[in-house]
């Protein structure tokens, strides 16, 4: 960089130092949500470009690699693969146990459009449970999070009509308390699991309730019939079809080969 381009680049930043209003700002100046949200997103666009310039001026570079245990995407992961290498149990016999965590199901059956993930180590669904209050520090303190989010879940495969329960197992891990979030995200970054994408989603619902709001069914209880409360009065039919569901899956799995 030439003196002269120096020169303009300390001008155009002194510039834009003076145009940006100090803070703090009159918090009664109504600002509309959306014009909130864009101006909020063209600070944070400069704020990165202004850091890649000063990083790109800084004559001592930064390592290829930071090794960091706190930072929550590197225990997120190694949460996860912990989770892959913990025994597989079938999900209906599970005993009653503390902790809140990250669990995996897996598909063992025939049901035609999960043969890609049979035999495989690609689950079906993934999810996590939270624990009663972000302090809980032992599994006791977690209480039964992570089993009772579990047996919800036996339930709903009990309830669908083309479904086995027995066909059906579970990794799970419980893990300290905070962590569970970022685990669950590398799970799903990694596995694209079928129950976890919109292509097939509905399966982790609690309970639609047509009373308070208009419900259209899942594309999950749509393809697996049975929860009395996806077919209640004022509960939408899913514009698509089964036909058109299995074909999206057929084409997840397609784009998303299972691992081995």
């Amino acid at each position: 960089m030439s003196p002269r381009e120096i020169d303009n680049l300390r001008r155009l930043l002194s510039e834009l130092l003076e145009a940006i209003p100090a803070p703090p700002f009159p918090l009664d100046i109504a600002v509309p949500p959306r014009e909130t949200r864009e101006l909020m997103d063209e600070i944070g666009r400069a704020i990165v470009r202004l850091e890649r310039l000063r990083e790109s001026i800084d004559p001592i570079r930064l390592p290829d690699f930071i090794f960091d245990p706190s930072n929550p995407k590197f225990v997120g992961e190694l949460v996860g693969k912990t989770l892959v290498e913990q025994p597989s149990q079938p999900l209906a016999a599970l005993h009653r146990f503390y902790g809140s965590g990250v669990y995996a199901i897996c598909y063992t059956g025939n049901f035609p459009p999960y043969h890609p993930i049979v035999g495989r180590k690609t689950p079906i669904y993934v999810g996590k449970a939270d624990p009663p209050t972000p302090e809980a520090g032992n599994a006791k303190e977690q209480g039964t999070k992570l089993w009772a989010r579990l047996a919800e879940h036996t339930k709903s495969i009990r309830s669908a009509k083309n479904l086995d329960v027995n066909d059906f197992q579970c990794r799970y891990l419980v893990v300290q308390s905070g962590w569970q979030r970022s685990a669950e995200d590398y799970l799903i970054h990694r596995f694209s699991q079928i129950w976890n994408q919109p292509t097939c989603f509905g399966f982790g619902k609690h309970g639609d309730a047509p009373t308070t709001r208009v419900n259209t069914r899942s594309p999950w209880d749509t393809l697996h019939p049975g929860r009395p409360w996806a077919t209640r009065e004022g509960n939408k039919v899913n514009p698509l079809t089964t036909k058109q569901l299995i074909e999206r899956i057929a084409e997840h799995y397609r784009l998303h080969p299972p691992e081995a």
